[in-house]
């Protein structure tokens, strides 16, 4: 008996190979992408590199996303895979098995799918995970000489988080069909999503929501807020897709059903009639599918964009090549720029372009032309700025016609929007704003960075200590510099910097030493792991959209060769008839691309917020990528639309 129940599992999973061999291909391919960033996570050499933590991190993030989404998407396409098999299991029950035969028959069939995609996916992950670890360090533009390593850690955790999601897609198969009648398996692939009451109260719930997250997105006030209202902007989004789908659509062609002139063609007829019912039918699948492409373009556009604007964003943050800060200097010792000009004759180095200057640094607050010190337990910390006071002399030096001050003028430069204010304040201190400056040597601008920094340009010394005696700071909210920043050409420029960062810290105290090409090795492993984990995330997100997008054409097959037959019997011909089905098809299919497109386009002000946070001010980057992203999209899209639209012809001619 035992054999016969292993034979009937491996039948049914032979004769049912179009519904379950797509299904046992992506789970094969989510275990491979599991395994292979559960192995780069845990390889040594990973962890050693400079720079690495939060790359580190960030691959840990990964391996929990990539099981999650995996176990989510498995258990929603298995639950598209047993619609179809309801009807062969409702035949058994009148043939005679009982309910605890066809779970032994489940259980068998689970177990081997589960055991077989467990174990195709490892060894596919062992052959592929060294190209994949090939890719990451091209991308962190290393040696390729290291090695991909077999770790017995990853291989553990894929084994455990698969072996529960399969647990747990049994689980579902079993409930599903112990709780149904027979006669409810045997009409279950007939059976769309129930969406059908109060269609225009969702109509307007889905418009307001999706409303509503577009609000969100545009009246973000600033980079760091968008980082608190993702998942509202994330939820409303997914609720009002769904709505939109299940009932805004349906309202509209309900309004073109109404107009006369237009609905009764024969053509429009049918068609309109047709998307009524399929989009009320499949509301569920299609709304999953302008999701998964939104995310899959979001993601990529995202983590491309920080990749390629690496040079902006370092640009940005370094004005000048190196800067470098000293708390103190003591008499006798030579100044900053005596002690950089001496150590790059030493090299032959020639330093090109250069300003130094004493900075008073405060944490502020700016609000109605007046700067204070920041408190936590009265500002939020949204609130926060940087405050930098710089004398004119040191000024001058940074630009050679800079216009001379009157003893209560300043300069003001704001590194993102211009303040447009002709007096400002400190307290109750007040000075006559000579002049807003466009542009500073030593700090560059953008209307979106993350962090606002104000330069107030005082005529002397005096001034920058009767406004610390006015504000009268926290000794942990105000600090004193003499900075130095410049540009340095010449053959040994690495020996130059080492030097210089070696020697700097023995010979001044509270020394500080930053450097673009020391922060663009870091950024490489950072943002070339963001951009890795971020394409194996949408691989795995276009996988699910694969199989989605082939169970809904194999929904809309089987319905639509019963329909096939219908409308031919009434008058139609074959041709009116294959014209209007697939015409009806290719509206529902490419509505989610339009929808998801539309998604994108108005995310792409919250996703330039939050780039912005890690340094790209570069709009027109992001939008070369998003265009990028978008066209390659929407072939890959079509690509898998067309190639499972001959699975559904198979169907329907059949």
């Amino acid at each position: 008996m035992r054999n016969f129940y292993i034979r009937l599992a491996l039948s049914n999973v032979k004769k049912n190979k179009p519904v379950y061999y797509p299904f046992f291909l992506t789970n094969i391919l989510s275990v491979m992408i599991f395994f292979c960033l559960a192995s780069i996570q845990n390889q040594t050499i990973i962890a050693t590199l400079p720079g690495s933590y939060i790359f580190v991190q960030f691959l840990k993030v990964g391996v929990v996303m990539t099981g999650i989404f995996a176990g989510v998407f498995l258990l929603y396409t298995n639950g598209l895979l047993i619609r179809q098999r309801k009807k062969e299991l409702g035949l058994y029950t009148i043939f005679g098995l009982e309910k605890k035969h066809i779970a032994k028959v489940l259980i068998l069939e689970s177990m081997l799918l589960t055991t077989a995609g467990l174990v195709a996916g490892i060894v596919l992950g062992i052959v592929l995970g060294k190209l994949f670890f090939l890719v990451l360090l091209k991308l962190l533009h290393l040696d390729s000489g290291l090695t991909f390593q077999f770790l017995t850690e990853a291989l553990v955790q894929t084994s455990i988080c698969f072996i529960v999601i399969g647990v747990f897609i049994l689980f579902y198969n079993l409930f599903s069909v112990m709780k149904a009648k027979p006669v409810e398996l045997l009409y279950a692939a007939h059976k769309g999503d129930d969406y059908h009451s109060f269609v225009g109260l969702k109509a307007f719930l889905g418009i307001l929501c999706i409303g509503g997250a577009y609000a969100l997105i545009l009246t973000t006030p600033s980079p760091i807020d968008i980082i608190g209202r993702v998942f509202p902007i994330a939820l409303l989004i997914l609720v009002g897709t769904l709505f939109f789908f299940s009932s805004c659509s349906v309202v509209l062609l309900q309004a073109l059903k109404k107009n006369d002139s237009y609905y009764y063609k024969p053509e429009n007829f049918i068609s309109v009639s047709g998307l009524i019912y399929r989009l009320k039918q499949n509301a569920k699948g299609l709304s999953n599918i302008c999701i998964l492409s939104t995310v899959v373009m979001v993601i990529a556009t995202t983590t491309l964009a920080l990749y390629v604007g690496q040079k902006e964003m370092i640009s940005f943050r370094f004005p000048m090549e190196t800067k470098i800060s000293v708390s103190d200097i003591v008499d006798g010792q030579p100044t900053l720029p005596q002690f950089v000009h001496k150590t790059a004759e030493q090299y032959d180095m020639e330093i090109s372009r250069e300003a130094d200057y004493n900075v008073t640094y405060i944490s502020g607050v700016y609000k109605d032309n007046t700067i204070s010190v920041y408190q936590p337990d009265i500002y939020p910390p949204d609130m926060t700025c940087g405050i930098y006071l710089i004398t004119w002399e040191d000024y001058s030096r940074m630009e050679e016609r800079a216009e001379p001050l009157e003893a209560d003028e300043v300069f003001v430069f704001s590194s993102s929007k211009d303040l447009g204010v002709s007096e400002i304040s400190f307290d109750s201190l007040k000075y006559r704003v000579k002049a807003e400056l466009s542009e500073l040597a030593i700090q560059s601008k953008s209307m979106l960075s993350s962090e606002t920094h104000y330069y107030i340009i005082c005529p002397m010394q005096k001034d920058i200590d009767n406004i610390l005696a006015e504000l009268s700071p926290a000794e942990n909210k105000f600090s004193q510099t003499y900075n130095m920043m410049f540009d340095a050409e010449g053959g040994q420029e690495t020996d130059f910097n080492a030097a210089l960062h070696n020697q700097l810290g023995s010979s001044y105290a509270g020394a500080k030493y930053e450097n673009a090409e020391t922060k663009r090795q870091s950024d490489n492993f950072t943002y070339g792991g963001f951009l890795f984990i971020g394409l194996l995330l949408s691989l795995l997100f276009m996988i699910f959209l694969a199989l989605v997008i082939y169970y809904k054409q194999i929904t809309e097959g089987y319905s639509d060769r019963y329909n096939f037959e219908v409308m031919q019997k009434v008058g139609l011909d074959r041709n009116e008839v294959s014209a209007i089905v697939h015409k009806e098809i290719r509206t529902m299919f490419f509505l989610p691309l339009l929808i998801a497109v539309i998604h994108l386009a108005v995310s792409l002000y919250a996703v330039a917020m939050l780039v912005a946070v890690f340094g790209l001010t570069n709009v027109l980057v992001l939008l070369l990528c998003a265009g990028t992203i978008s066209l390659l999209f929407a072939f890959i899209y079509m690509v898998m639309y067309f190639s499972t639209a001959k699975t559904y012809c198979k169907i329907v001619m059949r």
